[in-house]
């Protein structure tokens, strides 16, 4: 059973950048309890949470300090990296204890960064810096339709709004139910350690589930837990230092918000066939409206999609269309211009809505 990290109680700063001296845990056991886990990680500059780098031409410093030397190139093709040495994060984490060893017996004082693809994780980012509360609610958590019961005011972070998420969800909060690796950061969020499911692969996207909600994955990172920086300790809260599964609704929202990576398949456009929706005078307006969005030239679809949407939803209610069976054949319509499931669902949904608030007079058009 791997022992638990023990986390330290302060740190000790030098009067310059290089000078850092954190108090213990040992950075370098931190790295190898982390690899230790199957976990890929890498050297973060001492103090702070930028990954190191390999050598003079590989950093470009500051715009204070330029270093004439820098070269801006590929990190993929960075001498660096093939020289085992550690740079551009991501690209050079490693779970071979050896080599571990060896960067943080070079770099002793430098931070743990844990790479989320390679380590097979998938981290939910709640901060807690403040900022402007979006005045749209709708912005909250983007396509996720919210009580009206949302009290002004009680949505102040992340925190809160991953709250909300859970309660529209019914689902529990992270580490109420499922346990799993929490992580308070230096400015107050929280960081949830998850397992990516068997076979899927995540990226980051800032904001698209939530409000002050993000994700580490793929080619993103995480500070592992017991690293001190100059703003704070990563503290592990609790006693688990295992990490769960990622939940099922949370993998379900994630998935729908566009961070779930699927394989590109040779798109074939098939011909267009509009669905046959009312009769009379309605079945043309639909037919209309939805060949209007599939034959929509680049650049035009997602307006001709919110139009067509609105036109039809002052149908639904005066010629008693089923309002999913004209949403799925807007969809339909959508798909078939190119338009990604995601943005065409929202412009759908608020478009219908929108004209069902207006509803058409049909007396004397059938």
């Amino acid at each position: 059973m791997q022992e638990p990290i023990q986390l330290p109680r302060a740190a000790e700063f030098g009067s310059h950048s290089n000078s850092f001296r954190p108090a213990a845990p040992n950075p370098l056991r931190v790295a190898l309890w982390a690899a230790a886990q199957g976990w890929h990680v890498h050297p973060l500059t001492p103090g702070t949470k930028i990954p190191v780098r390999g050598c003079d031409r590989c950093s470009p410093r500051s715009k204070q300090r330029p270093n004439p030397r820098y070269t801006e190139h590929d990190g993929h093709g960075c001498p660096c990296i093939a020289s085992g040495r550690p740079c551009h994060g991501v690209l050079a984490a490693t779970d071979d204890p050896g080599r571990i060893a060896d960067w943080w017996h070079r770099l002793p004082f430098a931070g743990v960064g844990v790479a989320a693809g390679p380590s097979g994780l998938v981290i939910l980012d709640v901060d807690s810096h403040g900022g402007q509360v979006p005045a749209d609610q709708s912005a909250l958590l983007p396509g996720v339709d919210l009580p009206l019961d949302v009290a002004p005011g009680s949505i102040t972070d992340g925190r809160d709004t991953l709250a909300l998420l859970a309660e529209v969800r019914r689902a529990p909060l992270p580490g109420c139910g499922q346990q799993t690796l929490t992580v308070l950061t230096p400015s107050g969020g929280v960081h949830y350690w998850f397992k990516a499911p068997s076979g899927t692969t995540w990226r980051p996207l800032a904001g698209a589930l939530g409000w002050q909600l993000d994700l580490r994955a793929g080619t993103s990172y995480a500070v592992a837990p017991g690293t001190i920086t100059r703003k704070g300790t990563y503290k592990a809260l609790g006693d688990c230092r295992s990490v769960a599964e990622l939940p099922v609704w949370l993998a379900r929202d994630l998935d729908r918000t566009g961070h779930r990576v699927r394989l590109e398949r040779p798109r074939v456009v098939p011909p267009w066939r509009g669905r046959s929706l009312g009769g009379g005078y309605v079945a043309a307006a639909v037919h209309r409206e939805l060949t209007a969005v599939a034959q929509a030239p680049s650049g035009t679809r997602n307006g001709a999609l919110n139009r067509a949407a609105f036109s039809l939803g002052t149908l639904l209610t005066p010629a008693s269309l089923d309002r999913q069976q004209v949403a799925d054949a807007l969809l339909d319509a959508a798909r078939h211009a190119g338009l990604p499931d995601r943005e065409a669902e929202a412009a759908i949904r608020s478009g219908l809505t929108a004209g069902e608030r207006q509803p058409r007079t049909l007396k004397g058009a059938a």
